[in-house]
C-alpha cells in the first residue's frame, strides 16, 4: 500500500504542470526521488516562506529563471516552509498570485536539523535558501538570504557549461 501511495505521489509530482497549486510533503524519500528521477537536469531547490519578506521579493526572479531555463535541462523545486493551521491556504493564493503552475512541496521532515542537514551541513536554517544540484546529483553552490535573477543565472549557466565539458 505505502509503495502504491508513493507511486501516486510521484505521479501527481512530475506531472505539476497538469495541477497548479498541488502542495506534497517533501520529506528526504520525497526529495531523494526528486533527485533520481531528475538525473541529467540542473536542480534548484528553494526554501521559502510567505511570511518572509526577502522570499516574497525572490519569488519574481525565480520565477522568471524557471521560465528561462525550463527547456533546458533544468528544474526548480520550491519547498515551502509555512506552517500553522492558514498554511496552505495561503501559500496556495501566493502560488497562484506568482503563476506557479508545478508541484510545490512542504517541509515535511520530523525535526529542522533533519532537513538542514541534508540540503547542506553547513546552512544555518535560514531563508531564502537556494541548493543547486549538478545534473548527477550533487550539490555545487547555496545561497542563503535573496538573490537576483543574475545570481541564479549565473550559478545555473555555470554548472551547464561544467557538465558538457
Amino acid at each position: 500500500m505505502k509503495k502504491f501511495i508513493f507511486i501516486i505521489i510521484l505521479i501527481i509530482a512530475f506531472s505539476g504542470n497538469l495541477f497548479s497549486q498541488v502542495i506534497l510533503p517533501a520529506d528526504k524519500t520525497v526529495l531523494d526521488s526528486i533527485k533520481s528521477a531528475n538525473t541529467g537536469n540542473v536542480l534548484l531547490f528553494n526554501f521559502w516562506a510567505t511570511w518572509c519578506k526577502p522570499c516574497v521579493q525572490e519569488f519574481p526572479d525565480l520565477m522568471k529563471i524557471h521560465n528561462d531555463f525550463k527547456d533546458q535541462n533544468f528544474k526548480l523545486i520550491f519547498v515551502t516552509l509555512d506552517f500553522g493551521d492558514d498554511s496552505f491556504s495561503e501559500t496556495k493564493k501566493f502560488l497562484k498570485k506568482q503563476g506557479v503552475d508545478f508541484t510545490t512541496y512542504y517541509n515535511n521532515f520530523k525535526k529542522d536539523d533533519e532537513l538542514i542537514f541534508y540540503m547542506d551541513k553547513n546552512w544555518d536554517g535560514g531563508i531564502p535558501g537556494s541548493f543547486f544540484f549538478d545534473e548527477n546529483g550533487i550539490l555545487r553552490k547555496t545561497f542563503i538570504g535573496k538573490r537576483k535573477y543574475e545570481n541564479f543565472k549565473e550559478v545555473i549557466s555555470d554548472i551547464m557549461k561544467k557538465s558538457k565539458q
